[in-house]
C-alpha cells in the first residue's frame, strides 16, 4: 500500500436511494411511501453536515429510473446543494447513462456547484488537493456480464488516500455469472484504501488483502429486509486501518 498522508479523511457513503420509483403506483399510498424516500435522502445530506464530512459518495441509482419530472430532479438537486461538502457521483444500473439517460440532458448549469458527477463511461479521476485524496470511479452504461466496474482503475498514488466508487455484483470465484460484476481479486489488486459499492440494498462487507470494500445498504428501508435504512461512515486515519460505522438513516 503506498504511503498515507498526513490528514484524516471522513466520508459518508451512500447509494440506492432510488428517489423517484413509480413502483409505488400513484395513489395516496405510493406518495407516501415516494416522500419516505424523499425524506430518507434528505436525511443522508444532514448526517453528512453534522458529521462534518470531508466528502459525500453517492454510488449509484440516486433514481430509480430515467422517468424523473423536473420537480423530482429539482428535489434531488436542491439536496446535493445543501451539503457543505464535495459531492461525488457514479449512475448505476436503474440510473444507466444511456441514450435515455436523465444526465445527459442536464445542461451544466443545472448541477450543484458541489457536485461532481462521472459520467465517463471509461472512468474518470477527481483530484481533491486539499484533502490530499484521490478519488476514481466509472459511469454504468449498460448493466450487462461485460461491463466491469473496476476495470481500468488507476494505480493508487502515493501519499494520498486512494477512493473508489463502483456500483455493481460482489461475485465469489465459481458462481453464476451477474451482470457487473466485482471480484475478489480486483478489490484486492486494486490496493485502494477504501472501495464505495452501490447496488446490493443491504450492508455486506467484502474487503479484501488492504483494501476495505463495502456495500452499504439502502438509506430508505423499502428496498431491504431491514427496518431501518443505513449509510456509512468511513474514517481515514495516518497509521490506523479504516474504520467504518453504520449509521441509522432515521425518519
Amino acid at each position: 500500500m503506498p504511503g498515507k498522508p498526513e490528514r484524516p479523511l471522513r466520508l459518508i457513503h451512500t447509494s440506492d436511494v432510488h428517489l423517484e420509483t413509480d413502483t409505488f403506483g400513484s395513489g395516496e399510498r405510493g406518495v407516501q411511501l415516494r416522500d419516505r424516500v424523499r425524506t430518507a435522502f434528505g436525511r443522508v445530506i444532514d448526517i453528512a453536515n453534522d458529521r462534518s464530512a470531508d466528502l459525500l459518495l453517492i454510488v449509484g441509482d440516486l433514481f430509480d429510473s430515467a422517468r424523473v419530472t423536473e420537480e423530482g430532479l429539482a428535489f434531488a438537486l436542491g439536496n446535493i446543494g445543501r451539503a457543505e461538502m464535495p459531492v461525488v457521483m457514479i449512475p448505476g444500473n436503474h440510473d444507466a447513462h444511456d441514450e435515455r439517460s436523465i444526465y445527459a440532458g442536464l445542461a451544466p448549469g443545472a448541477l450543484p456547484e458541489n457536485l461532481h458527477l462521472i459520467l465517463e463511461p471509461d472512468g474518470k479521476v477527481l483530484d481533491f488537493d486539499h484533502l490530499a485524496t484521490r478519488l476514481w470511479g466509472r459511469a454504468l452504461v449498460e448493466h450487462s456480464p461485460d461491463n466491469r466496474p473496476l476495470r481500468g482503475i488507476p494505480e493508487p498514488q502515493a501519499g494520498l488516500w486512494n477512493i473508489a466508487l463502483a456500483h455493481g455484483f460482489f461475485m465469489e470465484e465459481g458462481e453464476i455469472e451477474r451482470s457487473s460484476p466485482i471480484t475478489p481479486q480486483e478489490i484486492e489488486r486494486s490496493r485502494y484504501d477504501y472501495i464505495a459499492l452501490g447496488h446490493v440494498h443491504v450492508f455486506n462487507d467484502v474487503s479484501q488483502g488492504g483494501t476495505r470494500a463495502f456495500y452499504c445498504g439502502t438509506p430508505a428501508p423499502l428496498y431491504s429486509s431491514e427496518n431501518s435504512g443505513w449509510v456509512l461512515s468511513v474514517n481515514c486515519v495516518p497509521g490506523e486501518p479504516v474504520a467504518v460505522e453504520r449509521l441509522v438513516v432515521g425518519e
